[in-house]
């Protein structure tokens, strides 16, 4: 099995002292996920002697999306039973003896010489081998598992056979003969081609851009004849594509296809795939191929895998290098935006604005934006490398008089020259002189949009004035925040995004005060605004994040936890993309999805998201902000646990919220009484619930204490009339009636 294919992170060369090849170093990862995989003693003495190889298995096996194709590869592969050491070569006859002799291993396969082991695959291993009658050159495949393996297996390697057998191109590689040995093992011989990776020929040979572009013409003239006869790889990676002597690209791995419904007699029989089954390579996989419609899968879904291929060929990195988890992937494949490969691609490799524009048209999530042909992905590329105008984009007039002066630089530039030389000095001196100017108008701008927003701010608490405006001193604060609403959206309406920050702080004030019915008109005003600007260009992604997380507070507060979940989401990749995994508002943003999903039920992704949380919150900065943000993940992390019946564990949870936050606020901070508060509810609970029945005095009298200390830190911070504080009012009514009735009751 071969699972370092485009994985971000692990390198493709082979790795370690290069004592031990890739797929032996991948074997022994795989050991170690799964015990049933077998390691020779040999190879297992060499990884515990050498750090090197000691050090690529311990990635390999760490490496978080590595670990689930590592699963399922060992999966499909132990159906048949245990899997061999890839080092200790197999013997096609089944004989002990690796070194069969001739005689023996025509039995197996007549007419066939079988060498060396090429390479193993979760589908079948693959043979250095000659043709005796001919004496050519060639490979032989030979199912894993043999006559062993299960229906679904030869099924898969059954339509491999007829579907490579019906292709004839330059670019794919040719099937000679297929059958079933005398031990009932399926088999077929192919072209052999002595060549390298796609990726190991890119890493040694280092094409320009515009090589890659003619490399991809041709890998994409040999995917368009496969799609012309209703065939689908649906496995396309570096891997299964090899470059041979002539630089020739060769396609090969068909083991996976399948064929578009009505193309022909393969169709007539069940699909060798379960519906929901994935099958292909997370990383190079379409949104759609990891969906659980396979009606949904079709030709585009070889596009974008080809994209993936193109993109990390360009960039060296993958689309969605950011993802921490298989989850997170599927949802930056579903639903994020990819990185320009310009702005990722090493230093100094210059990518053309066009080459650029096929490839992220290539990674388009919604399938009808992408080419709908791979002949028209062919004709794109193509055009190109002729220097013709694209088909990717509008032609507009600029744009195809752009291309025409390219493809006749020489004239062009001759007849240019002069004008450009005599012009030259004045755009500059024009150009530095409407710099300097803009800028100052800039600040003044700035200058004076700030000075409005602080009159018009000010001028809205004057107005709660008896004297001046309206008001009363048993005015409430919800009624307040209301007149300085009203007040700011009268003197800001011609200043969206300031209004829409000035809303947004007061919708979240009125929030803080359980108001979340007037702080909704707020909120919802001020999210309005951030998308339409964002939509404009005059929002940045921040904003509109900021925006996004104040609505999730609103809806989680109004029980709406699966619309708090979606924002959440939202706001979470927009973060992510702009300041990283690690920053504290992202951290923060991940532990407030993890409420909201635990409010839904979805234990098991809310303990992830917190798991994640904490792992990216050791990468803070010591100080007040980053100790507030990881208590706040301890105390997602006990709520969850009392939401799971352990209420031992929970109550744990919580002191360590406790001793994180303690050093940075005051004593009476209302986060520790919220803190406090959920202890002494979890105690009560463990004092009612002893298995015999009886009531712990000692349990009760500590959750009394915590609970008359949040009720003060609460009443002091939140007010009487609070939610928070009537809760904790109860709880100490709810302890007090337990200890003087014995602890009766649930």
């Amino acid at each position: 099995m071969n699972l370092a294919d485009g994985t971000d992170g692990i390198p493709d060369s082979p790795q370690g002292c290069g004592a031990l090849s890739r797929d032996t170093l991948e074997h022994v990862a795989a050991s170690k996920v799964d015990q049933r995989i077998r390691v020779s003693e040999l190879t297992l003495a060499h990884i515990v002697l050498c750090r090197e190889c000691k050090g690529a298995v311990d990635r390999l096996a760490g490496h978080r999306r590595l670990r689930a194709e590592i699963a399922r590869a060992a999966a499909a592969t132990l159906s048949s039973g245990s899997v061999a050491d890839p080092t200790v070569s197999p013997s096609p006859t089944g004989a002990d003896d690796p070194r069969a002799t001739e005689a023996g291993i025509e039995a197996t396969i007549p007419g066939y010489r079988l060498d060396h082991e090429i390479h193993r695959g979760g589908q079948g291993t693959v043979f250095a081998a000659e043709q005796l009658a001919t004496r050519r050159r060639c490979a032989v495949k030979m199912l894993i598992g043999g006559r062993f393996a299960s229906s679904a297996q030869r099924m898969r390697f059954e339509r491999e056979v007829e579907v490579v057998a019906a292709l004839r191109h330059p670019s794919i590689v040719t099937l000679y003969e297929s059958g079933v040995s005398r031990r009932g093992e399926p088999w077929f011989a192919m072209e052999y081609v002595e060549g390298e990776r796609l990726d190991e020929f890119v890493t040694r040979t280092r094409p320009s851009p515009r090589q890659l572009a003619a490399l991809a013409r041709r890998i994409s003239e040999a995917i368009a004849y496969a799609h012309r006869r209703g065939v689908i790889h649906r496995d396309l990676k570096p891997g299964n594509i090899l470059i041979d002597r002539e630089d020739c690209p060769r396609v090969l791995d068909f083991g996976l296809a399948r064929t578009e419904l009505g193309t022909n007699r393969l169709d007539q029989r069940s699909d060798s795939t379960q519906d929901g089954e994935f099958v292909g390579t997370f990383a190079y996989a379409a949104p759609e191929q990891l969906s659980d419609d396979p009606a949904g899968i079709d030709s585009r879904c070889d596009l974008y895998a080809f994209g993936v291929v193109m993109y990390e060929c360009l960039t060296g990195t993958m689309p969605f290098a950011s993802a921490r988890s298989l989850g997170e992937l599927v949802q930056l494949k579903s639903r994020g935006t990819v990185p320009r490969p310009s702005s990722v691609a090493p230093a100094g490799t210059r990518i053309d604005r066009d080459l650029e524009v096929i490839v992220l048209r290539l990674l388009a999530s919604d399938p009808a934006r992408r080419y709908d042909t791979a002949d028209a992905l062919a004709e794109d590329l193509a055009r190109y490398l002729d220097g013709r105008p694209i088909l990717a984009r509008e032609d507009s007039r600029t744009y195809v008089l752009a291309k025409t002066l390219r493809r006749y630089w020489i004239l062009t530039a001759m007849g240019t020259l002069l004008a450009c030389t005599v012009l030259a000095a004045g755009i500059a001196l024009a150009i530095a002189f409407r710099r300097a100017d803009a800028e100052r108008t800039r600040a003044e701008t700035e200058r004076q949009r700030v000075e409005r927003a602080y009159r018009t701010f000010r001028d809205a608490l004057e107005s709660a004035d008896p004297e001046t405006g309206v008001g009363s001193s048993s005015m409430s604060v919800a009624d307040f925040v209301s007149v300085v609403e009203r007040q700011v959206q009268g003197e800001l309406g011609t200043d969206p995004e300031m209004l829409a920050e000035i809303l947004q702080t007061l919708g979240l004030i009125q929030l803080g005060f359980d108001e979340s019915l007037r702080a909704s008109g707020a909120i919802f005003r001020a999210y309005q605004i951030q998308s339409e600007g964002h939509g404009a260009g005059r929002v940045t992604d921040l904003q509109l994040a900021t925006s996004l997380v104040a609505l999730a507070r609103l809806r989680f507060a109004d029980e709406d936890f699966a619309g708090a979940e979606q924002a959440y989401r939202d706001a979470l990749l927009l973060r992510m993309r702009v300041l990283g995994a690690s920053d504290i508002e992202t951290v923060d943003t991940e532990r407030q999805l993890a409420s909201a999903l635990r409010e839904q039920g979805k234990h098991q992704e809310a303990e992830e998201r917190l798991k994640e949380a904490l792992l990216h919150s050791e990468d803070f900065v010591p100080g007040r902000d980053g100790a507030i943000a990881r208590a706040g993940i301890l105390n997602g992390r006990a709520v969850l646990a009392a939401a799971r019946g352990n209420d031992e564990l929970a109550i744990a949870e919580f002191q360590a919220t406790l001793e994180a936050i303690t050093p940075f606020v005051a004593p009476d901070d209302f986060r520790i009484g919220r803190t406090l508060f959920s202890m002494a509810r979890a105690e009560l609970r463990l004092a009612r619930g002893r298995a015999d029945g009886s009531r712990d005095d000692a349990r009760l009298a500590a959750a009394e204490q915590r609970a008359r200390k949040a009720l003060d830190i609460l009443r002091l911070r939140k007010g009487e009339a609070a939610r928070s504080t009537r809760a904790a009012r109860e709880l100490v009514d709810e302890i007090t009636q337990a200890r003087v009735s014995g602890g009766a009751g649930g």
